[in-house]
């Protein structure tokens, strides 16, 4: 055993006859009873086959994101037989900013019985996380959650998180005359992968921060969704509730791709992952896009006998997306605003150094290019100095504000630390931090300059489970 909590040996005792320890892929029925226990409604007998077939999915070895051995878990070892009762996954994913790639720690699935909370099992799981990802030398740490809960863990909402327009059933065209449909789904194969990287590429150029996705994640789906089939596995209890489908016009020539549900739990059907290839004309294949999603959308069962009919196509394609555009508010009247990432940057200097290059162009397509000087960023609680030397960022050094400064003199920009990612990530213009947080201040004569360094910019960041 080791007293490292990153060590794949680690084990210690939290108290009440609880041990916390990193997975073995012995773990993965426990892990799957604890979710099928934690995630299910009222209306599901717990605990749900699926989620439990979910957990052993998620631990196969060639799972894209993490090991069998990347779970932290909390074991109730106070009886004869132990159970877990609380758990993280540690996923590893690959970010870019500005083209700057890096690695990054997603916390994902994060539960804990009920029987259990509100003993700080889940900062304990937290705690093993962070050390992991420090020591893997993660720089970023972001997760999908619940309201306000990660926030007392470091966390700060930032980037977009789905957004959606609906488009109603009752609204999808019917087709008109005798000849062929344009286009129609199937099934994407191991076949179609090198297309769907390439389709998924596209967006980079408009995303500030990107998920650098390889082709071992969809190859996993494919994978995992066909050894279910194979198997014969109900689709309603499967722990895949979803595969890539690709679009193919009347020649069968590949027109796009996205993601799709094989299961519903309610009365739309979810859109989630959508691409297109260059040649694409989507005006002219739309029509029969919808037409063909709304005959999905009524072929695939719910996952309880109680979920109706569906009614509607979800598509959850960020805040913008080219078929937001083409349906309108005639095909797609609902609109859903996203929810927000959270994201942790532990130690903000140094993502600082690994963006200097960004930093630098940013100057050098400015007319801040070639300068020469300094800007400080008090965090409050920490400030630090980014010292420029003929447009080049030399260094990056511990600053000390002195007693009694008057503000006209301050040298740069005060914000809470968190808020600053805000501003770091390219979520919110330094103006419109101001607006809203009255600890936000800059000196007028370096609002300029934090502009140019920190400008505003979009970035679709799709979760890529």
């Amino acid at each position: 055993m080791s007293d490292n909590l990153a060590s794949p040996t680690y084990v210690r005792a939290v108290g009440d006859g609880l041990v916390r320890r990193w997975s073995t892929p012995a773990d993965a029925d426990a892990i799957g009873l604890l979710l099928g226990y934690v995630f299910g409604s009222e209306q599901d007998p717990r605990p749900i086959p699926r989620l439990m077939a979910e957990a052993r999915v998620l631990m196969r070895p060639d799972f894209a994101y993490m090991t069998p051995y990347d779970v932290a878990v909390v074991e109730d070892v106070s009886s004869a037989k132990s159970r877990i009762v609380a758990c993280t996954f540690f996923w590893r994913h690959r970010w870019s900013y500005g083209g700057i790639v890096f690695d990054v720690t997603r916390p994902e699935i994060v539960a804990t019985h009920p029987d259990f909370r509100n003993r700080g099992l889940a900062r304990s799981l937290f705690e093993m996380i962070h050390a992991r990802s420090e020591t893997e030398g993660h720089v970023l740490q972001a997760i999908t959650g619940i309201a306000y809960f990660y926030r007392q863990f470091g966390y700060e909402y930032m980037l977009d998180l789905e957004g959606s327009r609906t488009t109603y059933l009752s609204q999808v065209p019917e087709k008109e005359g005798g000849e062929p449909e344009p286009c129609s789904l199937r099934p994407a194969t191991l076949d179609d992968v090198p297309q769907i990287v390439s389709m998924y590429e596209q967006r980079r150029a408009q995303s500030l921060v990107w998920h650098e996705a390889s082709d071992a994640r969809w190859r996993f789906l494919i994978n995992a969704w066909d050894d279910q089939v194979a198997r014969g596995e109900d689709v309603t209890q499967a722990g895949i509730g979803f595969r890539p489908w690709m679009i193919v016009d009347s020649a069968g020539i590949v027109c796009g791709a996205l993601s799709l549900p094989e299961r519903r739990y309610g009365k739309g059907l979810r859109v989630d992952e959508f691409w297109l290839a260059r040649h694409a004309r989507l005006p002219q294949l739309m029509p029969a896009l919808l037409r063909a999603l709304r005959d999905h959308a009524q072929r695939i069962p719910g996952v309880r006998p109680d979920i109706g009919p569906c009614t509607e196509i979800v598509f959850e394609l960020g805040r913008s997306h080219p078929v937001y555009d083409l349906l309108g508010d005639s095909l797609a009247p609902r609109v859903s605003p996203p929810y927000a990432w959270y994201i942790r940057i532990p130690d903000v200097p140094a993502f600082l150094r690994l963006i200097a290059p960004v930093l630098e162009d940013r100057l050098s397509q400015s007319f801040f290019t070639g300068y020469t000087g300094t800007l400080v960023i008090d965090l409050y609680r920490e400030a630090f100095e980014l010292r420029f030397d003929s447009g080049r960022l030399a260094g990056i050094d511990s600053w000390l504000r002195p007693p009694y400064q008057d503000d006209a003199d301050y040298p740069g920009l005060g914000s809470p630390p968190l808020v600053f990612l805000q501003l770091l990530l390219g979520y919110r213009s330094l103006d419109e931090l101001r607006a809203i947080f009255p600890d936000v201040g800059a000196n007028d004569d370096r609002h300029a300059l934090i502009n140019t360094l920190f400008p505003k910019q979009p970035s679709f960041l799709e979760p890529l489970g």
